[in-house]
This record gives C-alpha cells, structure tokens and sequence, in this order.
C-alpha cells in the first residue's frame, strides 16, 4: 500500500490548525479571554504578596518539584487519527513511524509551550525563596524539558500496552522518577544525600536503566494499539469540543456518559413527578454527562483558594466575580446538550418547561458557588 506519510500528516495537522483557530475566535469573543486576563493582571499584582506569606521552614523545593512534575508527566498524544483510519491505515503500520515520530515532536513542542510558562510563573518563587542564582538556575530551565521529552517517549511505549492498568501504573511510575529528579535538583542536591554521598542520583541511575529495559522489553512484545491511540485522540478533541460548545454549537461533539455513583443521591433533592421531569433531565446531565460537573468543582476549589490567599477584600471579590461569571459560561453548554439530537422529544417536556429547568439548575449552582466564596471570604478576613 502506497501511501505520502509526510504528505498526510501535513494535511491532517493543517486541518486541525484551521479548525482550532476559528473555535478559539470563538472562545476569544465569548469574553473568556478577557476574564482570564483581568484575573492574570490581578493575580501578579498581588504575587509577592503570595512569596512572603510562604513561612521558612515550608519545603519550597519539594513543592515546585510536585507542581512541576504533575505537567512533565502529563503527556497526552494527539495523532490526529480518524476511525477510517483503523481501516486504511493498520495496513501500512510498517510506514508509519515517520508519520508517529512527526505527531510526538508537535506534541513535545505544543507541551513545552505550557511547560514554560509554568516555569515561567514559578520562577519567582523559586528565586525569591531560595535564592539560587547560576547553574542551579540552568538547571531549573533545562532538566524538565529534558523530563517532558522523556516522559512524552516512554508514555509512547507504555500506550502499546493491552492493559489499561499496567499503563497506569507506568504513568504513577513516571510521575515518581520525575519528581525524584525534580526534588533533588530544586533541592541543590540535598535529597538523600550523606556524607556528600548523592544517593538520590544513584537511586535515579538505577530507575532509568529499569525504565530503559522494561521499554525496550514492550516494545519488542507489543504492537501499536489502534483502538487506544483513537481513544486517547478522541478524548482530547471532545475535550476542546466541550469547551468551545459553550461559546459556539459544536455538531461533531460526542458526549461521553459517566455514572458518578457519589453525586446520584444529589438528585434525590428533586422530588420524583413529571412536573420536575425537566429539572431531574438538566441536573443529570449536569452531573453525568460531559465535564459539566468536574469544571464547576474544578472552579469553585480554586476560586476558594484564590480567596483564602488574597489579602485585599476588593480583590476578593473580583475573584468570586470573574469566577461566577465563568462557571455560567460554562453551564451554558447544557442548554444545547440534548438540543442536538431528538432524543428529548420523546420526554414529555415541552420547550417552556425545559427553559424553566435550565435555569432554574443555573441559578442553584451559581448560589451554591456564591455562598461558599462568601464563606470563605468571611472565614479569610
């Protein structure tokens, strides 16, 4: 089978170039952009502040090293593969590795982009608190680009695994070794070190010739898995999908539905008659369906955090503001969550009634968030 690897992995990455930028027009207009960058502007205001409320004997190094671990080691693989391609393209897997080698070195930059701007808002911190200046500061810069590479390759590998659970192993494997090399070099050296002895660097010889041979060993015993790279490209575009649906209809978009046992008795609150019917429908798919549920979490814990760390009850409450505002934007996608199949009509739940549920759901959530911010704003004065 003839077939132009470079040629389609051209075609495949301006197709996705052209798609991305005209969601993130989309994102950009809905007044996102504008939020986050009044939130950034607030936030640097206020960072020194930040620096000199960490008490001296908190283990900074240590901290960073956990932070920065946590983005070297997540190293998801956009492919761009379609499910036609599980058909046309298995046949050609022999040919491929130029086509893999192309998409792992656009991840590897694309990553490294967030990468340093992680290092970029962290170093500061870094430099304020400990004070480390020259080669330790090179070494601040270098080794987690050097891990993020590494990470990117070995995760790689470790997707060719059959199982789920090995894999995940590998990757708390993964996330262990980069913060045991991030811990020691942050620390200058100081981890696990006696008598001048690094025994952390040995440690760290011994994890990469182990990771080497347990590489090289499933590379030999494992094929690439098709299915699994599909998985993991559909679940990163459905991800951009849900959150370019709050601004703009996305018709490709592909809900996946989770049970979340622990948020079901929250339903519970609505009482069981068709009068309510559209409410249960909403705050089920709140919960079940989609991100809806984990974002809205996601943004209130760092909303609450933000609050608890700010000094200035002005600037608290640009916070709580700019958080509620978001967590709308958000809610929004669930107005057009069923609207893009007909499976609703089915339910007996006319337009009106479903209007009323929506917001009446909304309306709930953003309370609920407000009360807690006003909460924790009050317990931080």
């Amino acid at each position: 089978m003839n077939i132009d690897v470079d040629a389609l992995f051209r075609e495949r990455l301006n197709r996705f170039s052209v798609e991305f930028v005209r969601y993130s027009q989309y994102i950009a207009s809905g007044g996102l952009l504008i939020v986050m960058i009044v939130l950034m502007g607030l936030l640097s205001l206020y960072y020194r502040s930040f620096v000199e409320m960490i008490p001296s004997w908190f283990p900074i190094s240590y901290a960073l090293a956990f932070v920065i671990a946590l983005f070297v080691t997540k190293s998801p693989h956009r492919t761009f593969l379609l499910e036609a391609d599980l058909l046309f393209l298995t046949p050609a897997e022999t040919k491929m590795s130029s086509y893999f080698q192309k998409t792992r070195a656009y991840n590897f930059c694309i990553q490294s982009i967030g990468l340093f701007i992680v290092l970029l808002l962290l170093s500061p911190l870094y430099q304020g608190t400990l004070g480390v200046q020259g080669g330790q500061l090179w070494l601040y810069w270098c080794v987690p680009f050097v891990l993020k590479g590494w990470n990117l390759y070995s995760s790689w590998i470790f997707l060719r695994l059959p199982d789920k659970k090995r894999e995940q192993q590998y990757s708390l494997a993964r996330f262990l070794f980069s913060y045991f090399v991030l811990a020691w070099v942050l620390s200058g050296g100081q981890l696990l070190t006696y008598h001048h002895v690094p025994y952390a660097g040995l440690i760290g010889i011994l994890l990469v010739i182990w990771f080497h041979f347990r590489l090289q060993t499933i590379k030999r015993k494992h094929t690439i898995q098709w299915y699994r790279l599909l998985e993991v490209e559909t679940g990163l575009r459905s991800r951009f999908y849900r959150i370019v649906n709050n601004f703009k209809d996305v018709p490709s978009l592909q809900n996946e539905v989770k049970p979340r046992q622990w948020l079901i008795p929250v339903t519970k609150a609505v009482s069981y008659r068709q009068s309510h019917a559209a409410r249960q429908l909403f705050l089920k798919t709140f919960i079940r369906s989609g991100g809806y549920a984990g974002v809205y979490i996601r943004l209130i814990v760092l909303a609450s955090l933000l609050i608890l760390l700010l000094p200035n009850l002005y600037a608290k409450a640009i916070v709580a503001t700019l958080f509620l505002f978001m967590s709308g934007i958000q809610l929004k996608g669930l107005w057009s969550h069923h609207r893009k199949s007909n499976m609703y009509s089915l339910l007996p739940i006319d337009e009106k009634q479903q209007k009323h549920a929506f917001f009446w759901l909304r309306r709930v959530l953003l309370t609920i968030q407000a009360a807690v911010c006003v909460l924790i704003g009050l317990f931080s004065t």
